[in-house]
């Protein structure tokens, strides 16, 4: 039953252009009976079906199916009782292409929870023998003419035996003799179900119509029981009645006979005739010849032409009921899963047409672009420690002038301090490289940042141990790596390439033993670790560079003259000849030799800390050196008052930065920042351009996935439509679009982004071209995430926008984009 209650729909609603398509109309429809809806176009016929099957929204009144309200419902539930009970049948057939007729059919039962194979085999099977199309159950839809449609959607409409069909002008596409069988299935459907049919041929109406309502701008003007014609003048197109013709002539000549039928139309017929063979040729000089034969549609029948009586719906026979298995319940529900989709995704692109196969090479080209340009986005935005940091991170630089040594005591003894360097706290060893004759000749230097042995444990060595003694060094890797690729490349040039090549190498300092390197670390700066006790000496005898780009050229004489050296450096050279060693601070012995200008206990002119030196011995050198020599301290007060500034190691930055500014008043520079901060601000233009580049090359790859893909969708709105008007789901039809974006993503997509990743992989060891780049598991899995969250999106969101619309609406037109 339907009933429709005071219901109203305008077109253009409020605009100038308005049109009152239904008007106010009250109408209810019985169980059973073929109700004919007439009108003129325009008049309303059309949307007061799409109204009442579903199809589409009222703006006032309420509709009812079944004892069920459609109106102001979610378009859910609306599908649900939509699908639940009504067949509709559409004047353009609205068959699914793609899909054979067996599937077109059986898709109605999947959508109302029948999906035991066997039963949908019989029930299809009955409904497309009902309507002589069984045997093209595995043709494709579009391979069938326009009658052979019509049957496959009457099947589709009337398979899941619906209590209420709607036929939307079913005939009008079709000629005389499919018009008259599709009539006589839809008669005998009303039997014992509700027909609603609009039709525009008053004539078919008046034969098989129960009840006739004719519509004129959107309101009822006739409503009357039909009581059926008994006959019907209906000619059909394809028979040619013999007997109708108002002459004949027979030609009979030497076996040969010819019947010729006539209306004395004045034509005249030339025509040629020959046989040979058994063959028989005809030619006709002015008029068009067809041949009868048992394949043709046109039928020659030697009686009178008889009107058409009930018995040719009467006698014809359809009950769908006799043959359902009745443990199936109905029930609406979803016919794709993901996985389906997934795999109805792979036979649709298997069957795309050269074009839009190669249209999927657009969508190989972006996805390359894409994993270039977040590898370079990627390799601009990632800034290592290893290219600024050059001391170690937890390093603060005070900026000063000579430093006063009781300040620098003061500062010492502070709590947050853990230990201060005067100056910038970078050393230089020299390194002899005796195993290759061409560079027996140099020394080259090996220079970092001092830090204490103390801040490192094993865990940071990647190579070697820690040290054991005061003469055992561990070097950052980094070290090493900035010696070997220094711009002389020499070193490189001549095979040593690594840093296992100086683990164990022994590396020296003027005017001290020979140290080794026992330990190689990891700690991203150019750092240096010793024993603290050595720090002050080291600092003292730090090589300097005589030559270019890290080489040592030696000197005829490398010891240090006059200088102020600690008196432990040299206990296995020295033998003091007179006096005591100087063990008190200010105290100095010297050699032997400058005994008669320096005298035991007096002040010398050199000082320390504005502090003359007070000889308080005399030495022999075993070497003949000339040096100063004093205890450990006031080597450390003259250290400090030649540097320029301090490099302290805190335990709590912030505190020791607060504290100097603060109480000190000194500038107090965390060098970590300030070295980030230089290298960001070096670089922030070629940064900046990078990111650009990368981010256009990122937005036109983006771009051309979405114009393809809007390309793709906008060939598909129609196929969209008929899926909303046979009743699937909106879910569905997501899924369905999903499983063939996910399909060309991984077929077309997924294979530029490894093929890229190769590329870039393979170029990332070319010196400097390694940091445009960062081609890993990160960056591939966001390009990887990046083109299928955007294909989705850009292939869902569109389909999102067409599914808001009410399927009338979408198959009003097939250009919603």
């Amino acid at each position: 039953m339907v009933k429709l209650e005071k219901v109203n729909k305008y077109f253009n609603r409020r605009k100038p252009n308005q049109i009152h398509i239904i008007n106010n109309t009250s109408l209810e429809l019985e169980k059973t009976g073929l109700v004919a809806i007439l009108g003129h176009s325009g008049s309303g016929k059309t949307t007061i079906l799409n109204a009442i099957g579903g199809l589409d929204k009222v703006n006032k009144g309420k509709i009812f199916v079944n004892g069920k309200k459609i109106t102001k419902r979610s378009s859910y539930v609306v599908d649900k009782i939509r699908n639940l009970n009504i067949g509709y049948i559409f004047q353009d057939y609205k068959l699914l292409d793609n899909l054979s007729v067996y599937e077109n059919v059986a898709i109605s039962l999947k959508m109302i929870g029948i999906k035991n194979k066997k039963e949908i085999e019989k029930r299809v099977k009955y409904v497309l023998e009902a309507v002589k199309m069984y045997r093209y159950r595995n043709r494709p839809a579009r391979m069938l003419s326009g009658g052979e449609k019509q049957r496959v959607a009457i099947a589709r409409a009337i398979v899941k035996n619906p209590s209420i069909v709607i036929a939307d002008e079913p005939t009008g596409n079709l000629d005389s003799k499919n018009s008259l069988e599709i009539m006589n299935i839809i008669k005998a459907l009303s039997k014992d179900k509700l027909v609603i049919l609009v039709t525009h041929e008053i004539d078919l109406a008046n034969f098989y119509a129960s009840r006739i309502i004719k519509l004129q701008d959107g309101k009822i003007i006739e409503d009357y029981e039909n009581k059926p014609k008994e006959s019907l003048e209906y000619r059909l197109d394809n028979k040619l009645y013999l007997k109708d013709f108002q002459s004949k002539d027979t030609l009979n000549k030497n076996k040969i006979n010819v019947d010729l039928y006539t209306n004395n139309e004045n034509n005249e017929v030339n025509i040629e005739l020959a046989i040979k063979d058994g063959n028989i040729y005809i030619k006709s000089k002015s008029q068009k010849i067809e041949v009868i034969d048992e394949n043709s549609a046109i039928e020659l029948v030697n009686e009178h032409y008889k009107k058409l009586d009930k018995s040719i719906y009467d006698d014809y026979d359809y009950n769908l009921e006799k043959i359902i298995d009745k443990r199936y319940k109905t029930k609406y529900t979803s016919i794709y899963g993901i996985m389906k989709s997934i795999i109805n995704g792979f036979k649709r692109i298997s069957n795309y047409t050269i074009l839009r196969k190669i249209l999927l090479i657009g969508f190989f080209a972006s996805s390359m672009f894409i994993v270039y340009s977040v590898s370079n986005i990627a390799g601009t935005l990632d800034i290592k420690d290893t290219d600024f940091m050059v001391v170690d991170k937890n390093y603060l630089q005070v900026d000063m002038g000579n430093v006063n040594v009781e300040n620098f005591l003061r500062y010492e003894q502070l709590e947050n301090i853990d230990y201060i360097l005067p100056g910038d706290s970078n050393i230089s060893f020299k390194i002899k490289f005796d195993d290759y004759y061409q560079l027996s000749r140099y020394s080259f230097e090996l220079s970092g940042s001092l830090v204490s042995i103390d801040t490192i444990n094993q865990n940071d060595i990647v190579k070697g141990r820690l040290p054991e003694d005061n003469y055992e060094i561990v070097v950052d890797k980094r070290v090493i790596e900035h010696m070997v690729n220094s711009d002389s490349g020499m070193m490189r040039n001549m095979g040593i390439k690594s840093e296992e090549e100086l683990l164990n190498k022994t590396i020296s300092m003027n005017n001290m033993k020979d140290f080794v390197i026992v330990g190689i670390a990891d700690t991203k700066a150019l750092s240096i670790f010793t024993s603290r006790e050595m720090f002050i000496n080291l600092l003292n005898n730090s090589t300097k560079s005589d030559g270019l780009m890290g080489m040592y050229i030696p000197t005829s004489n490398e010891e240090t003259e006059s200088a102020v050296m600690d008196y432990n450096l040299y206990l296995d050279d020295i033998v003091i000849t007179k006096g005591r060693l100087p063990e008190n601070d200010y105290e100095v012995i010297v050699n032997k030799s400058n005994q008669y200008d320096m005298k035991l206990n007096k002040k010398i002119k050199t000082k320390v800390n504005n502090n003359e030196l007070k000889v308080v011995g005399y030495y022999d050198s075993k070497s003949n050196i000339q040096a100063y020599l004093v205890n450990n301290n006031t080597v450390k007060y003259d250290v400090v008052n030649k540097s320029n500034g301090l490099m302290i190691y805190p335990k709590n930055k912030q505190d020791i930065i607060n504290k100097f500014k603060n109480e000190y008043n000194l500038n107090v520079i965390d060098r970590y920042e300030r070295d980030k901060e230089n290298y960001l601000s070096k670089k922030e233009k070629s940064i900046r351009s990078s990111i650009i580049f990368a981010t256009i090359i990122l937005s036109i790859s983006l771009i051309e996935i979405y114009l393809m893909m809007r390309s793709s969708f906008l060939s598909r709105i129609k196929e969209i439509g008929i899926y909303r008007a046979i009743g699937v789901k909106k879910a569905d039809i997501y899924r369905m679009f999903l499983g063939e974006i996910l399909v060309i993503t991984t077929f077309s997509s997924m294979l530029g982004i490894i093929l890229m990743a190769y590329i870039l992989n393979g170029i990332s060891n070319i010196p400097y071209v390694d940091r445009m780049f960062i081609i890993n598991n990160k960056t591939v899995g966001i390009s990887i995430l990046i083109v299928y969250l955007f294909n989705i999106i850009i292939g869902l969101m569109p389909l999102h926008r067409v599914l808001k619309k009410t399927p009338a609406q979408i198959l009003s037109r097939y250009d919603l984009e």
